[in-house]
């Protein structure tokens, strides 16, 4: 069952899957399409999910699920996975690439970038990437998570401990 996120219980269950190359609208508007279709039909043992979950900023697919009513499991998330898998072949497009992240360098526009985790030092060292530039933590938990703590600066998130220095 889809539901708006905002009626989610601020304990859902989330998972976001980053694409390492910006989506284009239409893209992403296909891929809406299927998400909203895949979570209005997402059952856990045969009982259907209260599901939400969209594409934001043309790269990042979010799904929660508000276990207040079902939980998940293994088979939901295989499920799950099976889908994600099934996006990337047919748009061509990597979202399980967990060595990449994505950064915010102006606020402003909105425009979102990603480089591998590899490169994090030299974007810093070269000022692509500031203490205080905008990170995206990918690992967050639950909607409440979400919603505090998905965009973080620098020197606030867990990716500062791949910098080489200690500036951060």
């Amino acid at each position: 069952m889809l539901v708006p996120i905002h009626q989610l219980d601020d304990h859902s269950k989330i998972w976001i899957y980053q694409a390492t190359t910006a989506l284009s609208d239409d893209q992403s508007a296909s891929i809406r399409i299927e998400l909203i279709s895949f979570l209005e039909e997402w059952t856990s043992h045969n009982v259907q999910l209260h599901t939400s979950g969209d594409i934001f900023y043309n790269r990042f697919l979010v799904m929660m699920v508000d276990e207040r009513y079902n939980a998940t499991g293994g088979c939901s998330i295989d499920k799950s996975i099976h889908f994600i898998e099934y996006l990337e072949q047919k748009y061509g497009i990597s979202l399980l690439d967990r060595m990449h992240f994505s950064y915010m360098p102006n606020p402003e526009t909105n425009e979102v970038y990603s480089a591998s985790l590899q490169d994090l030092d030299e974007l810093f060292n070269s000022g692509k990437l500031k203490a205080d530039t905008i990170v995206f933590n990918n690992l967050v938990k639950s909607k409440a998570e979400f919603e505090s703590k998905w965009k973080v600066p620098l020197n606030q998130s867990w990716h500062k401990r791949f910098l080489k220095s200690s500036v951060v």
